[in-house]
Protein backbone atom coordinates (compact mmCIF):
# COMPACT_ATOMS: atom_id res chain seq x y z
CA UNK A 1 0.00 0.00 0.00
CA UNK A 2 1.08 3.61 -0.65
CA UNK A 3 2.51 4.58 2.63
CA UNK A 4 0.99 7.83 2.78
CA UNK A 5 -2.06 6.33 2.32
CA UNK A 6 -0.92 3.79 4.97
CA UNK A 7 -0.69 6.54 7.50
CA UNK A 8 -3.73 7.73 6.79
CA UNK A 9 -6.27 5.00 7.42
CA UNK A 10 -3.67 4.13 10.47
CA UNK A 11 -4.73 7.49 11.66
CA UNK A 12 -8.47 7.31 11.10
CA UNK A 13 -8.44 3.79 12.27
CA UNK A 14 -6.78 4.36 15.66
CA UNK A 15 -9.10 7.39 16.33
CA UNK A 16 -12.41 5.81 15.48
CA UNK A 17 -13.30 5.29 19.35
CA UNK A 18 -12.28 8.81 20.62
CA UNK A 19 -16.01 9.70 19.82
CA UNK A 20 -16.58 11.21 23.43
CA UNK A 21 -13.33 12.61 23.62
CA UNK A 22 -13.81 14.88 20.49
CA UNK A 23 -16.66 16.20 22.26
CA UNK A 24 -15.86 19.83 23.17
CA UNK A 25 -14.02 19.99 19.85
CA UNK A 26 -16.99 18.62 17.80
CA UNK A 27 -19.05 21.31 19.13
CA UNK A 28 -17.09 23.99 18.39
CA UNK A 29 -16.53 22.91 15.04
CA UNK A 30 -19.83 22.59 14.43
CA UNK A 31 -21.20 25.73 15.22
CA UNK A 32 -18.18 27.21 12.99
CA UNK A 33 -19.82 24.53 10.25
CA UNK A 34 -23.17 26.28 11.17
CA UNK A 35 -23.07 29.96 10.73
CA UNK A 36 -24.89 31.54 8.25
CA UNK A 37 -26.06 28.20 7.07
CA UNK A 38 -29.50 28.30 4.80
CA UNK A 39 -31.43 25.25 5.88
CA UNK A 40 -32.80 23.55 2.80
CA UNK A 41 -30.47 25.39 0.84
CA UNK A 42 -26.78 26.37 1.11
CA UNK A 43 -24.21 23.30 0.39
CA UNK A 44 -21.57 22.62 2.84
CA UNK A 45 -18.23 20.25 1.75
CA UNK A 46 -15.99 19.31 4.06
CA UNK A 47 -12.61 17.91 3.01
CA UNK A 48 -10.64 15.55 5.22
CA UNK A 49 -13.84 14.73 6.74
CA UNK A 50 -12.36 10.98 8.07
CA UNK A 51 -14.31 9.82 11.27
CA UNK A 52 -16.48 12.67 11.90
CA UNK A 53 -15.54 12.98 14.67
CA UNK A 54 -15.65 16.85 15.16
CA UNK A 55 -18.54 16.81 12.96
CA UNK A 56 -22.27 16.25 14.39
CA UNK A 57 -23.63 15.59 11.21
CA UNK A 58 -27.27 15.76 12.18
CA UNK A 59 -26.87 19.18 13.17
CA UNK A 60 -25.06 19.71 10.20
CA UNK A 61 -27.73 18.25 7.87
CA UNK A 62 -30.46 20.23 9.52
CA UNK A 63 -28.19 23.32 9.32
CA UNK A 64 -27.52 22.75 5.37
CA UNK A 65 -29.34 22.00 2.36
CA UNK A 66 -26.34 19.52 1.25
CA UNK A 67 -23.17 18.11 2.87
CA UNK A 68 -20.34 16.51 1.25
CA UNK A 69 -18.20 14.50 3.23
CA UNK A 70 -14.68 14.15 1.17
CA UNK A 71 -11.61 11.85 2.11
CA UNK A 72 -8.96 9.27 0.99
CA UNK A 73 -10.79 6.84 3.70
CA UNK A 74 -13.90 5.91 2.27
CA UNK A 75 -14.66 3.26 4.84
CA UNK A 76 -14.29 5.73 7.60
CA UNK A 77 -16.82 8.11 6.10
CA UNK A 78 -19.35 5.06 5.82
CA UNK A 79 -18.67 3.86 9.54
CA UNK A 80 -19.35 7.69 10.45
CA UNK A 81 -22.50 7.90 8.50
CA UNK A 82 -23.84 4.66 10.12
CA UNK A 83 -22.27 5.56 13.61
CA UNK A 84 -24.35 9.17 13.81
CA UNK A 85 -27.84 7.48 12.31
CA UNK A 86 -27.38 9.40 8.89
CA UNK A 87 -26.05 6.89 6.52
CA UNK A 88 -29.60 7.26 4.72
CA UNK A 89 -30.29 11.38 4.58
CA UNK A 90 -30.63 11.76 1.32
CA UNK A 91 -28.66 14.98 1.79
CA UNK A 92 -25.43 13.58 3.19
CA UNK A 93 -23.06 12.55 -0.14
CA UNK A 94 -19.73 10.51 0.86
CA UNK A 95 -17.49 11.23 -1.48
CA UNK A 96 -14.45 8.65 -0.88
CA UNK A 97 -11.21 7.89 -2.47
CA UNK A 98 -10.34 10.83 -2.80
CA UNK A 99 -6.48 12.17 -3.11
CA UNK A 100 -6.92 15.79 -1.73
CA UNK A 101 -3.28 16.41 -2.54
CA UNK A 102 -3.76 14.64 -6.14
CA UNK A 103 -0.19 13.89 -5.57
CA UNK A 104 0.17 10.65 -2.84
CA UNK A 105 1.40 8.38 -5.66
CA UNK A 106 3.59 11.00 -6.55
CA UNK A 107 4.92 11.43 -3.31
CA UNK A 108 5.26 7.25 -2.67
CA UNK A 109 8.77 7.10 -4.82
CA UNK A 110 10.19 10.28 -2.95
CA UNK A 111 13.04 9.67 -0.62
CA UNK A 112 15.18 12.15 1.58
CA UNK A 113 17.71 11.70 -1.41
CA UNK A 114 15.29 12.79 -4.23
CA UNK A 115 15.76 15.74 -6.09
CA UNK A 116 12.26 17.47 -6.72
CA UNK A 117 11.81 19.05 -9.97
CA UNK A 118 10.43 22.71 -11.08
CA UNK A 119 7.39 20.45 -12.71
CA UNK A 120 6.40 18.28 -9.53
CA UNK A 121 6.36 21.72 -7.53
CA UNK A 122 4.08 23.14 -9.60
CA UNK A 123 2.24 19.92 -9.31
CA UNK A 124 1.81 20.01 -5.41
CA UNK A 125 0.01 23.49 -5.93
CA UNK A 126 -1.99 22.60 -9.24
CA UNK A 127 -2.75 19.29 -9.00
CA UNK A 128 -5.35 19.41 -6.01
CA UNK A 129 -7.61 21.68 -8.39
CA UNK A 130 -6.96 19.80 -11.55
CA UNK A 131 -7.91 16.16 -10.02
CA UNK A 132 -10.16 17.39 -6.59
CA UNK A 133 -12.56 19.60 -8.67
CA UNK A 134 -13.90 17.37 -11.03
CA UNK A 135 -14.72 14.83 -8.47
CA UNK A 136 -17.27 17.26 -6.79
CA UNK A 137 -20.18 19.03 -7.64
CA UNK A 138 -18.43 22.17 -6.80
CA UNK A 139 -18.97 25.39 -6.28
CA UNK A 140 -20.25 25.11 -2.64
CA UNK A 141 -21.20 27.76 -0.02
CA UNK A 142 -19.07 26.62 2.40
CA UNK A 143 -16.09 24.41 2.12
CA UNK A 144 -14.29 23.74 5.12
CA UNK A 145 -10.67 21.67 6.14
CA UNK A 146 -10.62 20.17 9.14
CA UNK A 147 -7.21 19.63 10.75
CA UNK A 148 -6.21 18.21 7.28
CA UNK A 149 -3.54 20.74 6.02
CA UNK A 150 -0.78 18.92 9.05
CA UNK A 151 -1.10 15.37 8.13
CA UNK A 152 -0.58 16.67 4.35
CA UNK A 153 2.52 18.39 5.20
CA UNK A 154 3.32 15.25 7.28
CA UNK A 155 3.46 12.62 4.46
CA UNK A 156 6.56 15.44 2.91
CA UNK A 157 8.04 15.18 6.37
CA UNK A 158 7.99 11.64 6.13
CA UNK A 159 8.62 11.07 2.65
CA UNK A 160 11.87 13.25 1.97
CA UNK A 161 12.65 14.50 5.45
CA UNK A 162 13.08 17.93 7.25
CA UNK A 163 16.92 17.87 6.03
CA UNK A 164 16.12 17.75 2.48
CA UNK A 165 16.90 21.04 0.99
CA UNK A 166 13.77 21.62 -0.82
CA UNK A 167 11.75 20.41 2.40
CA UNK A 168 10.54 23.81 3.07
CA UNK A 169 9.51 24.47 -0.83
CA UNK A 170 7.48 21.57 -0.55
CA UNK A 171 5.55 22.41 2.36
CA UNK A 172 5.19 25.98 1.10
CA UNK A 173 3.82 24.17 -2.43
CA UNK A 174 1.53 21.74 -0.53
CA UNK A 175 0.04 24.70 1.45
CA UNK A 176 -0.80 26.85 -1.11
CA UNK A 177 -1.89 24.05 -3.28
CA UNK A 178 -4.54 22.98 -0.71
CA UNK A 179 -5.86 27.11 0.15
CA UNK A 180 -6.13 27.28 -3.62
CA UNK A 181 -8.02 24.50 -3.91
CA UNK A 182 -10.55 25.46 -1.30
CA UNK A 183 -10.89 29.08 -2.79
CA UNK A 184 -11.92 27.44 -6.10
CA UNK A 185 -14.18 25.07 -4.80
CA UNK A 186 -16.17 27.79 -2.61
CA UNK A 187 -18.77 29.68 -4.76
CA UNK A 188 -18.92 33.62 -5.94
CA UNK A 189 -19.73 34.88 -2.35
CA UNK A 190 -19.02 31.63 -0.46
CA UNK A 191 -17.14 31.34 2.93
CA UNK A 192 -14.29 28.46 3.51
CA UNK A 193 -12.91 27.40 6.81
CA UNK A 194 -9.21 26.49 7.50
CA UNK A 195 -9.13 24.64 10.88
CA UNK A 196 -5.58 23.53 12.05
CA UNK A 197 -3.70 22.48 14.60
CA UNK A 198 -0.89 24.29 15.32
CA UNK A 199 1.17 22.59 18.13
CA UNK A 200 0.81 19.63 20.87
CA UNK A 201 1.54 18.90 24.18
CA UNK A 202 4.52 17.06 23.17
CA UNK A 203 6.42 19.97 22.59
CA UNK A 204 4.55 22.45 24.56
CA UNK A 205 3.65 20.47 28.20
CA UNK A 206 2.04 23.85 29.41
CA UNK A 207 -0.55 24.09 26.77
CA UNK A 208 -3.31 22.46 29.88
CA UNK A 209 -2.29 25.17 31.77
CA UNK A 210 -3.47 27.86 29.85
CA UNK A 211 -6.59 30.03 30.29
CA UNK A 212 -9.19 30.17 27.34
CA UNK A 213 -8.20 33.85 27.33
CA UNK A 214 -4.59 33.48 26.84
CA UNK A 215 -4.72 31.08 23.61
CA UNK A 216 -4.17 34.01 20.99
CA UNK A 217 -1.66 35.42 22.80
CA UNK A 218 -0.29 31.65 22.94
CA UNK A 219 -0.13 31.82 19.19
CA UNK A 220 2.56 34.78 18.87
CA UNK A 221 4.68 33.20 20.98
CA UNK A 222 4.43 30.11 19.12
CA UNK A 223 6.07 32.21 16.07
CA UNK A 224 8.12 33.64 18.41
CA UNK A 225 9.51 30.28 19.49
CA UNK A 226 9.06 28.63 16.45
CA UNK A 227 7.71 25.92 18.29
CA UNK A 228 4.48 24.82 15.21
CA UNK A 229 3.72 22.01 12.98
CA UNK A 230 5.23 22.20 9.89
CA UNK A 231 3.24 24.17 7.47
CA UNK A 232 1.11 25.74 10.13
CA UNK A 233 2.61 28.55 11.69
CA UNK A 234 -0.07 31.12 11.76
CA UNK A 235 1.82 34.00 10.82
CA UNK A 236 2.77 32.31 7.61
CA UNK A 237 -0.91 31.16 7.28
CA UNK A 238 -2.13 34.48 7.56
CA UNK A 239 0.18 36.22 5.20
CA UNK A 240 -0.27 33.65 2.38
CA UNK A 241 -3.22 35.15 1.08
CA UNK A 242 -1.41 38.34 0.40
CA UNK A 243 1.24 36.69 -1.74
CA UNK A 244 0.27 34.30 -2.84
CA UNK A 245 -1.27 35.82 -6.71
CA UNK A 246 -4.26 33.04 -6.94
CA UNK A 247 -5.10 33.95 -3.23
CA UNK A 248 -5.14 37.51 -3.36
CA UNK A 249 -7.22 37.68 -6.48
CA UNK A 250 -9.96 34.92 -5.16
CA UNK A 251 -10.07 35.68 -1.57
CA UNK A 252 -11.74 39.39 -0.26
CA UNK A 253 -12.03 39.05 3.37
CA UNK A 254 -10.31 36.79 5.93
CA UNK A 255 -10.92 36.47 9.73
CA UNK A 256 -8.71 35.21 11.88
CA UNK A 257 -10.84 32.87 14.86
CA UNK A 258 -9.71 32.47 18.43
CA UNK A 259 -8.10 29.44 19.03
CA UNK A 260 -9.40 26.39 21.32
CA UNK A 261 -7.94 22.91 22.57
CA UNK A 262 -8.59 19.63 21.16
CA UNK A 263 -7.57 16.52 22.96
CA UNK A 264 -6.55 13.54 21.19
CA UNK A 265 -5.36 9.98 22.79
CA UNK A 266 -3.41 11.42 25.60
CA UNK A 267 -2.09 14.40 23.78
CA UNK A 268 -3.66 18.15 23.61
CA UNK A 269 -3.68 20.36 20.39
CA UNK A 270 -3.79 23.79 19.97
CA UNK A 271 -6.50 24.48 17.18
CA UNK A 272 -7.29 27.88 15.14
CA UNK A 273 -8.87 28.74 12.27
CA UNK A 274 -8.97 31.50 9.51
CA UNK A 275 -12.23 32.05 7.84
CA UNK A 276 -12.06 33.54 4.11
CA UNK A 277 -14.73 34.98 1.95
CA UNK A 278 -14.78 34.59 -1.90
CA UNK A 279 -14.96 37.59 -4.46
CA UNK A 280 -18.79 37.83 -5.29
CA UNK A 281 -18.12 38.22 -9.46
CA UNK A 282 -15.38 36.14 -10.66
CA UNK A 283 -14.05 34.58 -13.68
CA UNK A 284 -12.49 31.44 -13.40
Amino acid sequence: MNPSKGRHLEFNAGSRGQWDGFSEHRGRVTRLLEAGARPGESRLCVLGAGNCNDLDLPTLLKAHGDVYLVDLDQGALAQAAERQGVAAHPSLHQVGGIDLTGMIDVWAGWSPTTLIGTRELSSLVEEPTRRVIPSLPAPFDLVASTCLLSPLVGNAFHSVGEAHPQFMTIVQSIRAGHLRLMSRLTAPGGSALLITDVVSSETLPALPTFADSALSDLLSELVRDRNYFHGVNPEVLWTTFEEDPVLRALVTEREALTPWRWKLHARLYLVWAIRFKVASSLIR
